[in-house]
């Protein structure tokens, strides 16, 4: 295959000054809609969507965009973009936007969320397909496919995890649109599947959209919190049917995404899971931030509350998070506040949201922008250290 230093028009090789350093711990690969089907049946996409994914690759749109993927490459959204469904084209992709490793997130999650054996065998197909992806990309573990973990039984779950980890497995994804098999993380019955993942040192993340979408309301898959909070004239709003933009960005949406993988945080720090296991590493990818500092000053006051009618914690709730969690940021919010304000400068990590529209056409520029308000010695920590707590081997 011929690189695309070699092809004549294609965009240069990123000329950031920690080009080939930077860890992306958000991005995104696509299921065509034939591989959905094949993979997850009825557990795939909507109808709505399975019809865009189905049509899109034959329209004149997908077919412009196919022409200047290389050449614009952050420009390009969805399924057109270079290396969205190609493994190869990935690897090619990665070396264009600067990354020495990349998490890759996907466009379905419906089958962690639902409760039957049916889900749970989609869920083991979905997680070989997208380990053959990473694979098929010979990237040396630069492309990173995320698998996805059903966790409404802990011994399905621990067989599954101990199934994935001897595939080669370098991170998990978990559902959090309610209690893990009725009970909170922290309880010892997921103790087990906790273990396994600090042994074998790979990340657990929750990410956007794994407590459901506003537009699941299926009896067995509702979001969390419930969605009929969000049910009136101003705050409805549907997908965009669009490349790259399939989330449901509402008013209401956007500024309650949070609040499943907050609870997750304070079961698992309150509850001692950061404790029992030191090197469990935690990412909480494409929710935002801006949220973290408040929860854990909340949570930090009330260790000390604890403290004092005798409940002890080894550490702060805040040195916990320090130490085994990394967010991601949304490009949008306020970096520099958020880190002057609260600290926790070892949490937060850089993302590219590629392919998606959200993550914009141009995240390392815009991130740049920020980190200018803050030391210097701060760049490296974001684009590069922070992450490796993610990924495991680098």
């Amino acid at each position: 295959m011929i690189s695309a230093k070699e092809q004549p028009g294609t965009t240069p090789f990123n000329a950031d000054p920690l080009a080939g350093q930077m860890l992306d711990a958000d991005a995104h690969m696509y299921l065509t809609a034939e591989q959905m089907l094949e993979t997850l049946g009825d557990l795939g996409a909507s109808p709505d969507n399975y019809e865009f994914f189905k049509t899109y690759p034959s329209s004149e749109e997908y077919k412009e965009r196919r022409l200047i993927a290389r050449e614009k490459l952050w420009e390009v959204k969805g399924m057109a973009a270079l290396g969205a469904v190609d493994p190869v084209e990935r690897r090619e992709a990665i070396d264009l936007m600067g990354m020495r490793s990349q998490l890759m997130f996907s466009n379905v999650e419906k089958e962690m969320r639902v409760d039957s054996q049916a889900a749970r065998e989609a869920t083991s197909r979905y997680n070989d397909f997208v380990l053959d992806f990473a694979r098929a990309s010979d990237s040396k573990g630069r492309a990173r496919a995320v698998c996805h973990m059903n966790m409404h039984d802990p011994e399905w779950a621990c067989k599954e995890l101990d199934r994935l980890l001897k595939k080669g497995a370098l991170a998990v994804t978990l559902p959090c649109h309610a209690p893990p098999a009725g009970v909170s993380p922290s309880h010892s019955v997921w103790d087990p599947f906790w273990a396994r993942l600090e042994e074998a040192r790979v990340p657990a993340t929750l990410h956007l959209a794994n407590a459901g979408l506003l537009y699941c309301r299926t009896p067995e898959d509702l979001m969390f919190p419930n969605p009929a909070w969000g049910e009136s004239e101003t705050l409805r709003q549907a997908p965009a049917m669009r490349a790259g933009g399939e989330e449901a960005i509402s008013p209401y949406f956007m500024l309650v995404t949070h609040m499943a993988p907050e609870i997750w945080l304070q079961t698992m720090v309150m509850g001692k899971v950061f404790e029992r296991f030191p090197h469990l590493a935690f990412g909480i990818i494409e929710l935002g931030a801006s949220w973290l500092g408040p929860a854990v000053e909340r949570m930090d006051l009330w260790s000390d509350f604890m403290n004092k009618v005798g409940v002890k914690y080894d550490m702060k709730p805040s040195e916990y998070v320090r130490r085994n969690v990394r967010i991601t940021p949304f490009w949008h919010e306020n970096l520099p506040l958020m880190v002057e304000r609260y600290g926790l400068k070892e949490c937060y990590c850089f993302s590219t949201d590629y392919p998606h529209l959200e993550g914009g056409k141009d995240p390392i520029g815009i991130f740049r922008k920020h980190l200018r308000k803050l030391d210097p010695s701060y760049d490296r920590m974001f684009f590069a250290e922070n992450a490796k707590t993610l990924f495991p081997g680098l």
